[in-house]
């Protein structure tokens, strides 16, 4: 069996901490908004605020940050995160706590661009693809196993803990890497001009919409799936960190699962998923009041939900395979700022509509943008007829 060094468990364990920094909210939401007297849809703005500062910050930051060593880079990353995420736990109102998160944010996307650098230069070359998946486990698994601990720690002690936890877990991955991960001498090499012209191309302009759209639909019940369940399921508080890490189970099954069915067919699997994802999600809506019937659900969500993400990467990365840096960012960011509309947009929903019709609203978001992925197939269709008659 082919190992490892250390310093990629390390790196993983980073990861971890900055996933749980940004979803550990959407599980602990009822406790935070009781806490600092403000409503649910405006506790919602401290997810908002972190992905959109993800969104915005992880490209600028990538770009600000090229000539610094990984190493060093990694280590101030984790330190802002730190400060962030202790901060967010002392926080005493709602404006401390949007500060707080937004200087936690912009550690996000940069560290995990950094981190896949880096990795591909402490194994060998058959082993650098693995070694940035287990990179990006790190930072998917905290919605498997971090976002129901921090939902539990929060319903049995303090929200606050719940970052606490953040903290602690920051501190690890901080000496780690201090300690275990060596020093790169090597710079990377990066042709800014070149990358930001090849990202804004037609297509990888489609491909951020099909993100937005088609995956955001989702976020736009997630961020809210604590008070659905508790209000309409009528499950108890305790019983709902148990079904978020049924929802990660599920997530983290569909991201395997959808990376093995993007190199089948990806465009038509892509649009196929989404369609799956819409469905699921006007069945849920349906039957969001049957407890029975929520816990298989919730299980299919996530793995409809995720297996989406890994086609929508390697239609990216396809599309800018001379601007990669930047296009996995882009992704990145596309991706937060579908969060940060889902809550914003969805705490103005739940004034006006009742919580279980954000299912059947998170279905028309993600029906746009299956139209987008129709759109973006037959532009890929009419290139390849061109071709096919210039030959």
């Amino acid at each position: 069996m082919k190992k490892y060094p250390l310093s990629i468990f390390i790196l993983a364990i980073g990861a971890f901490a900055i996933g749980m920094t940004e979803f550990v909210l959407m599980g602990i939401l009822p406790e935070v908004a009781q806490d600092l007297n403000i409503t649910i849809s405006k506790a919602g703005h401290f997810v908002s605020v972190y992905a959109l500062g993800v969104a915005v910050g992880g490209p600028i930051m990538t770009l600000l940050t090229l000539k610094v060593p990984r190493k060093r880079l990694i280590i101030l990353l984790v330190l802002f995160s730190i400060i962030g995420n202790l901060g967010s736990a002392f926080s005493p109102n709602y404006g401390t706590l949007i500060l707080f998160r937004i200087i936690a944010s912009l550690t996000h996307g940069t560290y995990m661009g950094a981190c896949a650098l880096l990795a591909t230069k402490l194994v060998s070359r058959e082993l650098s693809g693995r070694a940035v998946s287990l990179i990006f486990a790190g930072l998917l698994s905290s919605n498997v196993f971090g976002v129901p601990l921090g939902t539990f720690i929060s319903q049995h002690l303090s929200w606050r803990y719940s970052f606490g936890v953040i903290v602690i877990l920051g501190v690890i991955a901080l000496l780690g890497i201090i300690f275990s991960v060596p020093d790169q001498k090597a710079k990377s090499v990066f042709n800014v001009r070149q990358e930001v012209l090849a990202s804004l191309k037609p297509q990888i302009i489609l491909a951020l919409l099909i993100t937005f759209f088609g995956f955001g639909g989702m976020y736009l019940v997630f961020t809210y799936i604590t008070p659905i369940l508790t209000d309409i399921s009528e499950f108890n508080t305790a019983s709902v960190s148990w079904l978020l890490l049924i929802f990660g189970v599920g997530s983290t099954v569909g991201s395997i699962v959808g990376g093995k069915l993007s190199d089948w067919k990806l465009m038509p699997w892509l649009m196929i998923n989404i369609i799956i994802l819409v469905i699921v999600m006007l069945i849920f809506g349906a039957i969001v009041p049957y407890k029975l019937w929520v816990i298989p659900m919730i299980f299919i969500w996530g793995l409809f939900a995720y297996s989406l993400l890994p086609a929508i990467q390697t239609r990216l990365v396809t599309l800018a395979s001379n601007a990669p840096n930047l296009a996995s960012t882009l992704t990145n960011s596309a991706f937060n700022i579908s969060i940060s509309f889902a809550s914003f947009f969805g705490g103005l929903m739940i004034e006006v509509f009742d919580l279980r019709q954000m299912f059947f609203i998170g279905a028309i978001q993600s029906c746009i943008g299956l139209l987008v992925a129709f759109w973006s197939y037959g532009l890929d269709k009419k290139k390849s007829g061109r071709l096919r008659r210039n030959e």
